[in-house]
């Protein structure tokens, strides 16, 4: 495969303001991004690359109107960590209401200029990017970083290669 067969892409810049895209599982969580200006982690599952500058919300299929789509992101302010029932009291007999979160402060909600479709429907749960393709994405696809170039090679010369047995 030669580099201009297209799998080569060229970096992104090191001063591109990084973006964190998560999922909106519920309308409540919805309302808290919306009136509260915060979202929350767990922080069990939380991605290695949390800290962004901006988080931009994927929204699923109990939004009729929203679903399947990336349409709005919002500077983050902050972080902190909390017990989900410090966040959300009204659920404090909840199973996981003694697990810790991470509780992201929101600057204004911006929508983006199109929305970003999911056009093969699959399970988004968070997506590291930056900036520029948020804003340029035509679809969920655009949004991944690509890969390193040695990164890439490695990876196809490994699976070219036959599996070697070794005796123990």
């Amino acid at each position: 495969m030669a580099w201009d067969d297209g799998w080569y892409e060229a970096p992104e810049r090191r001063d591109d303001p990084s973006v964190l895209v998560g999922i909106v599982p519920r309308l409540s969580d919805w309302d808290i991004i919306c009136q509260e200006h915060w979202y929350r982690i767990p922080l069990a599952k939380a991605p290695s690359r949390l800290g962004a500058e901006y988080l931009a919300f994927y929204h699923p299929k109990v939004f009729p109107e929203l679903r399947w789509t990336i349409s709005y992101y919002a500077p983050v302010t902050g972080y902190d960590i909390a017990k989900r029932r410090e966040l959300l009291p009204q659920e404090s007999r909840h199973p996981r209401a003694d697990v810790p979160y991470y509780r992201i402060s929101l600057g204004p909600l911006r929508p983006l200029p199109r929305p970003i479709p999911s056009k093969k429907l699959r399970r988004v749960t968070f997506i590291s990017t930056t900036l520029p393709r948020l804003l340029a994405a035509r679809e969920i696809n655009d949004l991944w970083l690509p890969r390193e170039p040695r990164e890439a090679l490695w990876r196809d010369l490994q699976l070219s290669q036959p599996l070697a047995h070794y005796a123990v």
